[in-house]
């Protein structure tokens, strides 16, 4: 198999919640011992790339900035690229809206009309930032989501996710989303460009078949699904998208990378 580098999924695939999955520390030994490039890549903007450096290495797991790619930094590209300074209101944590600020764009509360709103994941959702986000939007506003992940999974079971909320501005403002995270294509084009490999050299690992693995064909590249997330047997039975490979967890998945590389 040629295979060069991987988009690596976090939240269902290498841990859930602050718990190391199955073999996800030697996982990232193995294709450090293989040469092969990886970049994290995560729909979650509610940490920066240094804090889940962090949080991998708590968990024995070495990475290096450029091998992180959040949804909430594609945001911030994608926002530069339309305009180099404008305003913004977002629904977001802390992490997402330093990386927005942080480009020269102003965040804003209580101004008449902004550039753009962006949604992502909040915990501290209010009804309130649901009707500036719809007055926003109404008055002209470009509406992006980081991502659409209605729900994400953790040590307890599943959760809301940024897609929820993405979900009832839409509601409320008959407005829909450009959405920047998985399955949309745009923040893979900037993960592969960062990898440099062309797209028959790369493949995708995840947990969830309507946004990693539809990414993954988004992208025309390989799709490795992984059923140690969201996604069960039976949802994978029912799915009119399936992967190009399947693994209980990482363990199998090694095994049958040992196999399969070119060497």
């Amino acid at each position: 198999m040629k295979l060069k580098g991987l988009l690596i999924d976090l939240d269902g695939s290498i841990y859930r919640g602050d718990t190391p999955l199955h073999y996800s520390k030697e996982f990232i030994e193995f294709l450090r011992e293989r040469n092969v490039k990886f970049i994290f890549l995560t729909n979650n903007s509610t940490k920066l790339p240094e804090e889940y450096m962090e949080k991998l290495g708590k968990m024995g797991i070495s990475s290096n900035i450029d091998e992180i790619l959040t949804s909430g930094i594609a945001t911030a590209i994608y926002l530069k690229k339309i305009k180099n300074q404008g305003t913004a209101y977002v629904i977001g944590e802390k992490a997402l809206k330093k990386v927005i600020s942080d480009i020269g764009w102003k965040l804003c509360e209580d101004e008449d009309i902004v550039d753009s709103v962006v949604v992502g994941l909040d915990r501290e959702f209010t009804f309130e930032k649901l009707r500036k986000a719809n007055y926003y939007i109404r008055n002209g506003a470009k509406f992006i989501a980081t991502n659409p992940d209605k729900t994400f999974p953790t040590e307890n079971g599943i959760d809301p996710g940024a897609g929820s909320l993405v979900v009832a501005v839409s509601a409320a403002s008959q407005k829909r989303p450009f959405v920047i995270g998985k399955p949309s294509p745009y923040m893979g084009k900037i993960a592969i460009e960062k990898l440099g490999l062309n797209l028959e050299e790369v493949g995708v690992i995840g947990d969830r078949i309507d946004t990693d693995i539809y990414f993954g064909k988004r992208l025309k590249v390989k799709t490795f699904l992984l059923l140690t997330g969201v996604t069960l047997k039976k949802d994978l039975e029912k799915s009119k998208i399936k992967p190009d490979f399947v693994f209980e967890n990482l363990e199998y998945l090694v095994k049958f990378l040992k196999e399969h590389l070119e060497k």
